[in-house]
């Protein structure tokens, strides 16, 4: 069998992790005793690299590009809100999938379904005022996965495998931004999260320029680098995912 082909039932979680997180929204904001709020739709279009190991011992890996994962998605739906005032805010991040495939191996046909809700909230505090370049947050990161596999024979439905995960993190992380002229800004992002998860961090720098005749919204663009650790039993995954980020934010 395939590489590609075993690991198609994999793909709604490959998906669903690929999308934790994103950005400072506030990018070249000034500090104000107002609130202010953001909404960012955003995709990551990333590649993964899965490691399987056994009892501690390797029994595998490969490698997925994002065309590979993006074929099962029947609809996807990624954004960021956040809002604060004085020297607090808070955000959520949130990912809706929704996906679907079929294997056909030499005996058997399985058709899976899957949906995934991720979720990241967290308060986030400003030392120099919401708008700043730097802030310090934590919160939680839930995944929840409902999975489906149904087994059929020559066409005849023969079992029906439903599977349910949740993972819920503390997640903690540091924010930064540079401005660069006017118009242009680097947003910088990392953070870890530990708990359910056998833990995970990520590294995301993006470049933001800033729109509209009072530059209240801003293009963004850059990169993410992510490591997952997930332990089902014996067997644990290690994730890697890199890749382009893209998003618009609207400030307000």
């Amino acid at each position: 069998m395939k590489r590609k082909q075993f690991l198609r039932p994999l793909l709604p979680l490959l998906i669903a992790h690929c999308s934790f997180g994103l950005f400072a929204a506030n990018a070249n904001a000034q500090s104000s005793d107002a609130a202010q709020w953001s909404i960012t739709p955003y995709i990551w279009a990333s590649d993964t690299s899965l490691d399987f190991t056994l009892n501690g011992s390797p029994v595998g890996g490969a490698d997925l590009s994002f065309g590979d994962i993006i074929d099962t998605v029947d609809a996807a739906f990624q954004v960021h809100v956040e809002g604060g005032k004085g020297n607090w805010s808070g955000f959520a991040d949130f990912t809706f999938i929704s996906t679907s495939d079929s294997v056909e191996l030499p005996i058997v046909r399985i058709d899976t379904e899957s949906e995934q809700v991720v979720l990241d909230a967290a308060a986030a505090y400003w030392p120099g005022g919401v708008g700043s370049p730097l802030n310090l947050f934590g919160g939680v990161r839930y995944t929840g996965f409902d999975d489906t596999y149904r087994f059929s024979i020559g066409g005849t439905p023969v079992g029906e495998s439903p599977s349910t995960q949740d993972y819920v993190d503390a997640l903690l992380g540091i924010r930064y931004r540079f401005d660069l002229s006017e118009r242009w800004s680097l947003l910088t992002h990392g953070d870890v999260s530990f708990g359910d998860t056998e833990g995970t961090w990520q590294l995301q720098g993006l470049f933001g320029y800033s729109v509209g005749k009072r530059q209240q919204n801003t293009v963004l663009f850059g990169y993410r680098y992510k490591q997952a650790e997930f332990k089902d039993g014996d067997l644990t995954t290690e994730f890697t995912y890199s890749g382009p980020i893209a998003g618009f934010n609207f400030r307000f």
